[in-house]
C-alpha cells in the first residue's frame, strides 16, 4: 500500500478565503481550513466530483482551473491517497 503524502501539494491560490471556499464547495470535496489556506485528501472516487465541476457549463472557469489542478494531483497519485492544499490571502 502507498503511503500519502505528508506535506499537501499546493494546488492554487486565491485572492479571499471566500473565493478559495466557493470554488471548494463548488466542486464538492472535502476540505479543512488551515493557515492561510485549506487543505484536504483525494480519493480516486474524488474524480466523478472533479470530472463534473470541469464539464459543467455553469462552472465558473477558477472552478475549473481548480478542478483540472486538482485531477493533475489525484493522476500523479494513480491510486494512492493525495494530500493537496488551496491557498488564499486574504
Amino acid at each position: 500500500m502507498a503511503s500519502m503524502d505528508t506535506q499537501p501539494t499546493p494546488v492554487m491560490s486565491f485572492a479571499t478565503l471566500d473565493e478559495a471556499e466557493s470554488a471548494l464547495d463548488w466542486i464538492g470535496v472535502d476540505f479543512v481550513e488551515a493557515e492561510g489556506g485549506f487543505v484536504g485528501h483525494l480519493e480516486v472516487e474524488d474524480r466523478e466530483l472533479l470530472d463534473a465541476a470541469i464539464g459543467d457549463p455553469e462552472s465558473p472557469e477558477p472552478v475549473r482551473e481548480l478542478a483540472r489542478a486538482l485531477v493533475q494531483v489525484l493522476d500523479v497519485n494513480g491510486a494512492a491517497a493525495a494530500a493537496w492544499s488551496v491557498a488564499f490571502a486574504i
